[in-house]
């Protein structure tokens, strides 16, 4: 597994931008994605110390992140790895007590690959694979 990023649950793109930027100094960001299939909006970045993170918001009140924000829990949401194949990942996830939140879907952020989320029963947190091993954001310089 290749670490890829770490979620985190945000209202909208543009007060998660404004945050990561003043708080953190962030100036390198993805372009925006509206991935339908997954009911979110979504933009990346990369910090001075090359972790990269995801802000998440929800299209719509049926979005599945649509309640974290309402409750304030789970805004850091989850963390993201990059795999050759999520089926064959799954096993070893299942084989140490984590269960599927639903089934792999494409996702627009990563060129029509798949991802799917997992949740460890153990220690209660959410784990997104990536299938696309090999995949690499593309940051801009963003403008404030």
């Amino acid at each position: 597994m290749k670490f890829d990023h770490v979620g985190i649950i945000v209202s909208d793109l543009s007060s998660g931008r404004e945050h990561f930027s003043s708080v953190y100094g962030i100036k390198e960001w993805t372009k925006e994605f509206c991935d339908e299939i997954n009911g979110v909006y979504v933009q990346f970045c990369i910090d001075g110390s090359g972790i990269c993170f995801e802000v998440v918001a929800p299209i719509d009140k049926n979005s599945p992140v649509y309640n974290v924000i309402g409750k304030g829990v789970n805004i850091i949401n989850h963390m993201a790895y990059r795999v050759e194949n999520i089926e064959e990942k799954a096993i070893d996830l299942y084989d140490n007590n984590f269960i599927s939140l639903g089934e792999a879907k494409k996702a627009v952020a990563y060129k029509m690959k798949k991802i799917q989320f997992f949740y460890s029963k153990d220690l209660n947190y959410l784990l997104e694979l990536i299938e696309s091993s090999n995949h690499k954001h593309e940051y801009y310089e963003l403008d404030r």
